[in-house]
């Protein structure tokens, strides 16, 4: 019993540590887990030909986190089809922020004063998310609108009951880059040590 007890903290202490994320709304390009971490859309690297209408004022991108703690910038593409190159200016930076809850979370992205985001515009707004382990990314493609005709305000939910209005994060076009992994040291250093000790304490026996 002691075993099997020490068994499942080892597992539930690797989860912990190659936990990910999924965006949910709108619709992602694609999800592979064991590809997240392949720049600049997570392993996918050819727009969906069916693109989501987006609101170039007051919108978001609702995400389900399996960390309690991270930090993600959003960033836009104007491109058709952009490739890696299209995400490294800083430029492109349209929200970033942290958030210190689990599962769902609302990122709330405005894009009404960024130069080129016009009414019928294609893009592809990629996330860049990390939790200290590693960095993960996930993309969508799609069409800006200035009255979308089918987006869904519901979707925007954060699991701590936050109002979409109180959302983490800024909105607004910024020249930040890529999160630092320096602000979830902490979380990712306890993981591991959970792991290590529960690694051991297997061993012993």
């Amino acid at each position: 019993m002691f075993k099997s007890s020490l068994t499942v903290l080892l597992l539930a202490a690797i989860a912990s540590v190659q936990a990910h994320y999924q965006l949910t709304y709108p619709q992602s390009r694609g999800f592979t887990e064991d590809n997240e971490p392949v720049a600049p859309c997570g392993g996918f690297t050819s727009a969906n030909t069916t693109r989501s209408e987006f609101p170039i004022k007051g919108g978001f991108l609702e995400i389900n986190s399996e960390h309690v703690q991270y930090q993600y910038s959003v960033h836009l593409a104007l491109n058709s089809n952009p490739g890696a190159a299209d995400f490294t200016n800083s430029n492109t930076t349209v929200a970033n922020g942290t958030n210190s809850f689990p599962e769902q979370a609302c990122l709330q992205v405005d894009l009404s004063k960024v130069s080129g985001a016009v009414d019928g515009a294609n893009a592809t707004l990629q996330i860049v998310y990390n939790a200290g382990d590693s960095i993960l990314y996930q993309c969508t493609d799609v069409v800006l609108k200035t009255t979308p005709s089918s987006w869904n305000t519901s979707a925007c939910v954060n699991a701590n009951g936050a109002s979409a209005s109180s959302s983490t994060g800024s909105s607004q076009p910024s020249s930040t880059s890529a999160p630092s992994s320096a602000g979830n040291s902490l979380a990712i250093s306890s993981a591991v040590l959970a792991l290590t000790v529960a690694m051991a304490a297997v061993a012993q026996l």
